[in-house]
């Protein structure tokens, strides 16, 4: 009798404790998700002045592995890109953040790299010239996130 009583309460103790560490990370997760965008935003602001002060010089000295910055002609063409040459990239014109930024100022957009298992946030902003700057970072999906935790998880 006692041993099933004991069954019981782990049951239920494993039970309580996997759904406090879901909701937890879910809470995480979504926390760093915003707090990131917003980081995102602050380095993309940053990026314009210099842009329209320097243009292709400040992004030429520019040198991230976090960041990645693709200046964009008004009809799609790459103009300059931090991390791959511009001249030979796609038209970027029918891009989500792109259209965004063209038309309001401003645009934002996630794509999802199923075989990656991680998320690029896209933030774009129209310059004076009416040309475009868009930032973006990669960050882990919360699957990563949760593998990651499997380890820790076993232990406690």
């Amino acid at each position: 009798m006692t041993k099933k009583i004991f069954q019981s309460i782990m049951a239920v103790a494993g039970a309580v404790l996997i759904a406090s560490l879901v909701i937890i990370v879910g809470c995480l997760y979504r926390y760093f998700s915003d707090v990131q965008g917003k980081q995102l935003e602050d380095e993309l602001s940053l990026a314009v002045v210099a842009v329209e002060k320097d243009g292709r010089g400040y992004l030429e000295e520019l040198q991230s592995r976090e960041y990645r910055l693709t200046w964009v002609a008004e009809n799609g063409e790459v103009l300059y890109d931090t991390q791959s040459h511009g001249e030979g990239m796609e038209n970027h014109g029918d891009r989500e953040e792109i259209q965004e930024a063209l038309r309001n100022e401003e645009g934002k957009s996630a794509r999802y790299s199923t075989t990656l298992l991680e998320k690029t946030l896209y933030c774009a902003r129209r310059l004076k010239d009416g040309s475009v700057l868009r930032i973006s970072v990669s960050s882990v999906t919360i699957w990563v996130l949760g593998l990651g935790m499997v380890q820790p998880i076993l232990i406690v």
